[in-house]
């Protein structure tokens, strides 16, 4: 849901043998990666206004699309996102608790455009900035987490390298807000902790939060998702990733599960 619907395109690529590059860090000049994914998700049950888990009309999803980065300069990324859908609802749509006719939607899901510029470093801390412009077609908004047509996200990055039982790992942390989500505008914080226990295999354990506050205490609108995925890099070129989702708390969300499937290129 970092940069989408929970379906967690990643913008990191750690080379075997070489350094990690993306998430709040910066693309070198004239290199570029591309990330495509595709996801198959459902949920039968909801998180109420309570965080109790109850029983809700059930859906599915199918999802494809694109997460592409492009080092325009050493202290400029460019990021762009795009894709499709195939949602099926029994009665409601997944961002909503109440009952609806029937839902069906298959079209283009999320676009995308964006870039992320350089802050600093302090003591092997990467810190960046990235802001990007979201849109979807009116038919789409309602299966996109989106009020209007067209959102602003941005965020502050943080990347840090580190060993976690003597195996190269690092942290990649995210902290920003998203204007005009289905229940306002929303807080966001993603995490995302990495390890490779072998030379072409990447670990991932990313957490994924979305906060809409409400005056005082509280939220009306809250969901978060964990992701649990393995990268394996077939050449310094391709990876393949697979990897699971499942959303274990919310408020006025659904509880949704489903699996990933991606493929990485580098170029």
């Amino acid at each position: 849901m970092s940069r989408g619907v929970g379906i967690g395109f990643l913008a990191i690529a750690v080379l075997a043998g070489s350094p990690a590059y993306g998430g709040a860090l910066l693309l070198p000049e004239g290199q570029g990666q591309l990330i495509l994914t595709t996801t198959f998700a459902d949920a039968s049950n909801a998180y109420d206004s309570r965080g109790r888990l109850i029983k809700t009309p059930s859906y599915r999803k199918f999802e494809a699309g694109g997460y592409l980065e492009y080092g325009a300069t050493d202290w400029l990324t460019l990021v762009s996102q795009g894709g499709g859908m195939d949602f099926q609802g029994s009665n409601s749509a997944p961002h909503s608790l109440s009952s609806s006719p029937a839902s069906q939607y298959r079209g283009l899901g999320l676009g995308a455009i964006g870039a992320r510029t350089r802050l600093g470093e302090i003591e092997g801390f990467y810190f960046s900035l990235e802001g990007s412009v979201r849109a979807a077609s009116r038919a789409a908004e309602t299966y996109l987490d989106m009020k209007d047509f067209l959102q602003v996200d941005a965020r502050l990055q943080m990347f840090h390298s580190l060993d976690i039982w003597s195996l190269p790992a690092f942290i990649d942390a995210q902290l920003g807000c998203r204007t005009r989500g289905q229940n306002g505008d929303e807080v966001r914080a993603d995490l995302t902790l990495g390890a490779r226990p072998m030379p072409d295999v990447l670990l991932l354990a990313q957490s994924f939060t979305a906060v809409s506050p409400r005056p005082g205490f509280g939220s009306s609108f809250a969901a978060q998702k964990f992701e649990a995925s393995g990268v394996y890099d077939l050449n310094r070129a391709f990876s393949l990733q697979l990897g699971v989702v499942y959303a274990p708390f919310g408020v006025n969300s659904p509880a949704e599960r489903g699996v990933i499937g991606a493929v990485w290129a580098r170029f």
